[in-house]
């Protein structure tokens, strides 16, 4: 071999190397990037949510008549109450509603209405129950992270007291129970991109007040969830957005991954290919071969080429000569001869610019057989 083919040689190794090292690196690139966004796509494919809170109250103010015990205008909630000194009631409601995203259109609506029941005291089940409305349904759209309901209404609490009273006593009725209702009924319903589905509820904040007791302390209740609450978030997209890139982007690396096996496989040494093939054959019937290092004088012989080395085996066996073996100092051709008493020297040989394709699979075949 040459300097001049010694330097092609191995500039070519070279550029095959820095390629291979090119497209490795590709392969690299793109595999972070799957695991990169294969694992945000699980991430977000577990459900997430926009939390909020929301609270309602109701705050009633008793008024008194004149009377010689009580210099104040009304008595706050913490006091029990004599039901002949009220001469009217206020009541404060209150509704308030928070959220961690600010994007969400709100539809809501309310009303207050007070209920006036009579019921048996045994069953529970309602004799008469009235109602009154003491504010007509409002309507709101707005945009926000949330929303504020203040109301306040006046209560007749004397007219109601005296409709039950009047029921009870035309009826003769005993053993029941007389109680004033006074409701915030609130129906909201919140839309936004942030939602996987659309947020609704129907929530009462109710002000119940005794009837005709000589005595009276009253009591609020509501239908809400105290503590914070969660709404099933919407990342649809987002998600959506990263597995589409995960399935790209795996595919990408496994047409990467294809590219360079089919690169080295094309590319591959010529040398190296003569290599493993010498090496194969001599492996397979290292009996048979005998080695020399120094050329065979073929002066004097008649040179018969040989096909394959399959049939290199077939004459050794027929005229019972040792198969001889001399690869040349560049390494790029190796020779098998067989030589005889009649000056005949059979030859077969394995060459870096003219490899025996088909050399591998005989061997192969003969190793089965």
């Amino acid at each position: 071999m040459s300097e001049f083919e010694k330097l092609q040689r191995d500039t070519y190794q070279k550029k095959r190397k820095l390629l291979i090292l090119i497209q490795a690196i590709a392969i690299c690139v793109l595999t972070v990037a799957l695991l990169i966004t294969s694992l945000t796509y699980i991430k977000m494919n577990k459900s997430t949510y926009v939390y909020y809170s929301e609270s309602g109250n109701a705050l009633y103010r008793a008024y008194l008549a004149d009377n010689e015990f009580y210099e104040q205008e009304y008595l706050n909630g913490e006091h029990a109450y004599v039901s002949e000194l009220i001469d009217r009631m206020t009541g404060d409601f209150s509704y308030d509603l928070v959220l961690d995203t600010s994007d969400v259109n709100f539809k809501y609506s309310y009303r207050i209405e007070a209920q006036v029941i009579v019921s048996d005291k045994d069953t529970g089940a309602n004799i008469y129950d009235p109602s009154f409305i003491l504010l007509p349904e409002k309507a709101v759209t707005t945009h926000g992270n949330g929303l504020a309901i203040r109301e306040r209404v006046n209560i007749d609490y004397n007219s109601y007291e005296e409709l039950a009273a009047k029921f009870v006593g035309v009826y003769g009725l005993t053993n029941v129970e007389q109680k004033l209702c006074v409701r915030m009924f609130v129906d909201v319903l919140g839309t936004s991109e942030s939602f996987a589905d659309d947020s609704s509820g129907q929530y009462v904040v109710e002000l119940k007040v005794p009837l005709n007791a000589k005595t009276l302390k009253p009591s609020v209740s509501t239908t809400i969830a105290t503590g914070e609450q969660k709404i099933l978030a919407n990342n649809t997209s987002a998600k959506n957005g990263f597995k589409i890139a995960s399935i790209i982007i795996a595919s990408l690396d496994a047409v990467a991954v294809a590219a360079i096996a089919v690169f080295t496989i094309l590319t591959r040494d010529k040398h190296i290919d003569y290599s493993r093939k010498v090496k194969s054959v001599v492996s397979s019937y290292r009996s048979y071969i005998q080695k020399i290092v120094t050329p065979f004088d073929t002066e004097g012989y008649q040179l018969l080429a040989v096909e394959s080395f399959r049939e290199m085996l077939e004459i050794r066996d027929t005229i019972q000569m040792p198969i001889l073996m001399y690869e040349n100092e560049d390494r790029t051709c190796t020779t098998f001869m067989i030589p005889t008493a009649s000056k005949f020297l059979y030859i077969f040989e394995i060459k870096v610019e003219d490899l025996n394709i088909e050399l591998e699979q005989e061997l192969t075949e003969d190793t089965e057989n």
